[in-house]
């Protein structure tokens, strides 16, 4: 999501560097780590009829933490399915045609923007960790049996998925598009253990890396400071697996020349091909795309539950202040139009940026019959829809419904409020919902 505020007046230039913080926590005492020893006689247990392959998983996994440097690198490039058997990452790797109406494929549209606007589109679907999806309320919880990889075709069912799911079918789409992609497994900020899609750009005599987070919609180039990967374990394509075997934990140092035997090493190599494996075939089976629902009837019977949901809670949260809630109509169909075309430029089909965003709010609060007189402050989100509370509690946070200034002379007028709620409806009824909230505040 972002969020953004409308200003009734004019500033300098604005920094355009990013923020950043950085934390650090100490125990005392500080806790043992824990034991960076691999039990791996399990691997034949859980490839039951493929002791070939376990037998080589063991042999590589025990070569790439061999280095001391790699002892607490996760080298586990295995997945249980829903069906709960274990198969190797490389299986979930294939060629995926993304719905159409999810990027231009317009010949005069470039690459580079297809593939953000799909990024976009994955990240659209909700976010949820695997231990949500088997939780029976009781104790005993297997954490082993919560780690589930689902295919992409059961992640789109389900209309959720963690770091696995959103990267897969991802790096899916751009196979699909006949670009070079990888799935990247490691460490990450602040999600801890994550899946990244790495994908190589090709300027002039040299090889950009970039790193895509498909759960939140981000890409980082490989030597941004910024990235939020922060250490590579491993790197998965549909032929084989990459161990990171370099003493660098930093993204911007590492190599990414996968042939680099020093750098990395190879599950599958001359000695061992991967044909020599049985049971090797892609796991994924087609998506259903659903391209006949309807959808726009939908998106709007969604913002019309979201924005009466939205009004119903301000109206509350003023009315225990002893405050009442004064709408500004006009604003509100202003704001509307500005979410709409903020929806067309997060996805890559115009331009509207926050300059932008401020410059019109400025310019239509300049004096009008509706707005004379008046300062705007206020926020924006764009999120994916699972439910409304945590949009709620989102404005609530906000502070919002506190905004304008104190009432003397018993006008409460001097105070109104704008909120809108936009939502656009992509195949499978995965939504973009924006939600704003304004106070216009009376200048005095």
């Amino acid at each position: 999501g972002g969020g953004g505020g409308g200003g009734g007046g004019g500033g300098g230039k604005k920094d355009r560097r990013p923020t950043t913080i950085q934390l650090c926590i100490a125990l005392d005492p500080p806790l043992p780590q824990p034991s960076a020893e691999k039990d791996l006689t399990d691997l034949h247990v859980k490839f039951q009829g493929q002791h070939q392959l376990a037998r080589r998983l063991t042999e590589w996994m025990a070569e790439c933490s061999r280095p001391s440097h790699c002892r607490n690198r996760k080298f586990e490039p295995i997945g249980r399915t829903l069906v709960k058997d274990y198969v190797l990452a490389c299986r979930f790797v294939t060629p995926q045609a993304p719905p159409p109406d999810a990027y231009n494929q317009s010949e005069g549209f470039s690459r580079e923007k297809q593939m953000l606007q799909l990024c976009r589109f994955v990240s659209l679907i909700p976010f949820l960790e695997d231990f949500h999806l088997e939780d029976t309320g009781g104790d005993d919880i297997d954490a082993e049996g919560l780690d589930i990889w689902c295919t992409s075709a059961e992640f789109v069912d389900i209309m959720a998925g963690d770091w696995e799911e959103h990267a897969t079918l991802l790096c899916n789409f751009f196979l699909h598009l006949k670009h070079e992609a990888y799935l990247v497994f490691g460490s990450g900020i602040p999600e801890g253990d994550t899946v990244y899609v790495m994908t190589k750009e090709k300027v002039g005599d040299s090889v950009e890396v970039y790193f895509w987070n498909a759960s939140r919609g981000k890409r980082y180039n490989a030597k941004d400071i910024h990235c939020t990967l922060k250490e590579v374990w491993y790197v998965v394509d549909q032929h084989n697996v990459w161990g990171n075997v370099q003493s660098t934990k930093s993204i911007p140092s590492t190599k990414f020349d996968l042939g680099d035997p020093k750098c990395w090493k190879s599950l599958f190599n001359d000695k061992f091909p991967q044909s020599s494996f049985p049971q090797m075939e892609t796991v994924q089976d087609p998506v259903d795309w659903k391209l006949s629902q309807p959808r726009e009837a939908y998106s709007e019977e969604v913002a019309k539950r979201i924005k009466l949901a939205v009004r119903n809670r301000l109206e509350h949260w003023r009315s225990r202040e002893g405050k009442s809630l004064v709408g500004n109509e006009g604003a509100t169909r202003k704001l509307n139009d500005v979410m709409r075309r903020m929806e067309q430029a997060a996805h890559q089909e115009a331009e509207f940026t926050e300059e932008n965003l401020h410059a019109e709010l400025e310019t239509y609060l300049q004096p009008r019959s509706s707005t004379t007189g008046f300062n705007m402050t206020g926020f924006y989100v764009n999120r994916p829809f699972t439910d409304l509370e945590p949009i709620l509690d989102e404005i609530y946070n906000a502070d919002i419904h506190h905004a304008g200034p104190v009432v003397t002379d018993g006008s409460e007028s001097d105070t109104q409020f704008a909120h809108t709620v936009y939502v656009r409806c992509f195949p499978r009824r995965i939504l973009s919902v924006w939600i704003c909230v304004a106070c216009l505040s009376r200048k005095r």
